[in-house]
């Protein structure tokens, strides 16, 4: 029994190992076979009526859709153009500051002192040489009686030694004295004129002292806070007040580094105020700063506005626009149009002589490409000084290829709004 079943494994296994075998066999011949023509022309099989035989042609073409060759555009292509005109052209700058007066002056006295009066309220309008403030002059009013008082001395005494060698001059021509005594005389008289010399200046010295207990406004102006009160002791380091002059304004504003040689001295701004909204107020860039300050790296510049009816306050924030270019009956087209070649532009032009209307009431044109000379130009707007006449139209946007001598059917057209 055990032989028997030993050989039944044994064939068992050969024919697994057949049919494994075989089923390898025709996987195999069905890949090599897949992809071959059912039938070709020298053949003995029969297509379905009607239908064409398969081949390895036909299976390619349709596996591989057909492409038709190139063709000459039958037709003008399909643009959006710019209309060309003369116009004023003008380029501003943006920028942000805070207004500022003309000058603004330190009030300080010049000696120490009590203040013993103001005579100023903050925000008051003054007028040149009018009295702010004055310290306690006592002290002062001392020094000048004792200088006086040394100037009456130094006379009496110049007086007694003139007299003196008045005598002297006498006996000496008389023979009565010798001669180095008369010198002598004559030295002190000499000496006490000096003296009333140096007393003259100590009583202008104390004068003038008394003068500075005073302090007085030195221009026109608008006066600002107040940083000491009556009562304080004050030194000639002790700020009192600032005067504002206001009859001109200055608006200090911050220029970015990129847009620093835009900036030139005298151009035109124009200043926009939160406190009145509906007024502008002109000036011009009066002083540019020579140097880049701060962590902001920005450039401060100036614009002058006169401020003679005073609207405009020391410290309000306000905004401007800086005429960096003005240009008068310029050509300008939209500077995307510019087509860079190798250091120089060229434009796509369709001249306004070669455009016609087609029965749609389509305006169609010829392009041109043109080299052109390029003036002032901006991200947005360039001026055009040669290549371009007023009326033609610029080509900004188009369906199709682009190329000279080409027919454009214009089906939109843009104009300068400003």
């Amino acid at each position: 029994m055990a032989f028997k079943k030993h050989h039944f494994i044994i064939v068992v296994f050969v024919l697994f190992l057949i049919g494994f075998v075989g089923w390898g066999a025709m996987k195999t011949s069905l890949k090599l076979t897949k992809g071959k023509p059912l039938s070709t022309a020298g053949s003995d099989s029969q297509s379905l009526p009607g239908e064409k035989p398969v081949t390895a042609e036909t299976k390619e073409s349709k596996e591989t859709p057909s492409v038709a060759p190139p063709t000459a555009e039958s037709g003008p292509i399909l643009v959006r153009a710019f209309k060309v005109k003369t116009t004023d052209f003008r380029d501003v700058l943006p920028v942000m500051g805070t207004v500022k007066g003309k000058t603004e002056i330190e009030l300080r006295f010049e000696i120490n002192g009590v203040i013993k009066k103001l005579f100023f309220r903050e925000g008051e309008k003054v007028k040149n040489g009018d009295l702010m403030a004055s310290i306690d002059n006592k002290d002062t009013l001392l020094k000048i009686d004792y200088s006086r008082s040394r100037l009456n001395a130094a006379r009496s005494l110049y007086n007694s030694a003139a007299k003196k060698l008045e005598v002297n001059q006498k006996l000496f021509e008389a023979g009565a004295i010798i001669k180095s005594r008369l010198e002598e005389v004559a030295l002190e008289a000499e000496s006490a004129k000096y003296q009333i010399e140096t007393a003259r200046a100590e009583v202008a010295l104390a004068e003038n002292e008394l003068n500075k207990t005073n302090l007085y406004a030195n221009k026109d102006g608008v006066m600002g806070p107040r940083d000491k009160e009556e009562g304080e002791f004050v030194t000639p380091q002790d700020k009192i007040a600032r005067l504002l002059e206001t009859g001109e304004v200055l608006v200090e504003v911050g220029i970015v580094e990129r847009d620093i040689d835009k900036v030139k001295l005298g151009q035109n701004a124009i200043v926009y105020v939160d406190a009145y909204p509906n007024t502008t107020f002109e000036g011009k860039v009066d002083s540019v700063y020579p140097i880049v300050e701060g962590k902001s790296r920005t450039l401060t510049a100036k614009i002058k506005i006169p401020n003679e009816k005073g609207l405009l306050k020391p410290g309000m924030f306000s905004r401007a626009e800086i005429n960096i270019c003005e240009l008068k009956d310029a050509l300008i087209v939209p500077a995307t149009a510019l087509i860079p070649a190798g250091g120089t532009y060229m434009l796509p032009v369709i001249p306004a002589k070669s455009v016609t209307v087609s029965p749609d009431d389509v305006k169609v044109g010829t392009v041109e490409l043109r080299k052109t000379a390029v003036g002032y130009i901006t991200s947005d707007y360039a001026e055009i000084t040669s290549g371009v006449e007023a009326n033609d139209f610029v080509v900004i946007e188009t369906q199709g290829e682009l190329r000279d001598n080409i027919e454009a059917k214009i089906i939109g057209i843009e104009e300068l709004t400003f």
